[in-house]
């Protein structure tokens, strides 16, 4: 079963009155799934809020609910915070099969040092925040690593194609999708001034011829 735990209750209060639970130092939440009732649930505020900072989106979570015998493993799908303070104001589980494949978006994280930052103005910029892979949810990877140390010019890229994911995960992205790509910025300032350079002295040569001519 998952690592990470959580306890919950069954949840009879709806709609308006949750607001009472939230004040009382409790969270809604709700899980369903693929052939699952959705299961109303009550949890531990500061327990889930814990749980949330560790669990992302990736990472099962074993929950068990009181009166039911067997925990249940749940992936987070939804976090619903209010805007002012991120106050928790609901979360949506997702019920899942240990025997079925499931869709996910696994974070990319940038590693190593790219040489290409060498270069003056040059930046590396991250296109591609998650992949989108398959797998069995015992197999979800909690990240997977994009290595820039391979980026030596300001020509190069790396793309899905060209990422390592573990044994039994399918990506599901295009091949051909940039992840990861190089900008000179210099070039960019420097291709301004040369346009600028071009337009403002014409103004002034009009001017001056003008003033000879007198």
């Amino acid at each position: 079963m998952a690592e990470l735990k959580l306890i919950a209750r069954p949840r009879s209060v709806s709609g308006k009155k949750v607001a009472q639970l939230r004040r009382a130092g409790i969270t809604p939440a709700n899980i369903y799934g693929h052939n699952v009732l959705s299961t109303a649930i009550e949890v531990d505020t500061h327990d889930l809020g814990l749980l949330l900072r560790r669990a992302g989106h990736t990472s099962l979570i074993s929950v068990s609910i009181d009166g039911e015998q067997e925990p249940r493993a749940v992936l987070v799908r939804d976090v619903q915070r209010r805007p002012i303070n991120s106050q928790l104001l609901h979360v949506d589980f997702l019920q899942v099969s240990m025997r079925e494949k499931l869709k996910v978006g696994v974070p990319l994280v940038l590693t190593g040092e790219a040489p290409v930052l060498d270069t003056a103005g040059a930046v590396v910029i991250q296109d591609l925040e998650q992949l989108e892979v398959e797998c069995l949810p015992a197999d979800i990877p909690s990240r997977i690593d994009v290595d820039v140390s391979g980026l030596l010019s300001a020509a190069q890229s790396i793309h899905v194609r060209d990422l390592r994911v573990p044994a039994g995960v399918t990506v599901l992205a295009d091949p051909d999708v940039v992840v990861v790509s190089v900008t000179v910025r210099v070039a960019e300032e420097e291709a301004g001034e040369a346009v600028a350079a071009d337009e403002v002295p014409v103004v002034g040569r009009e001017r001056g011829d003008e003033e000879t001519e007198d």
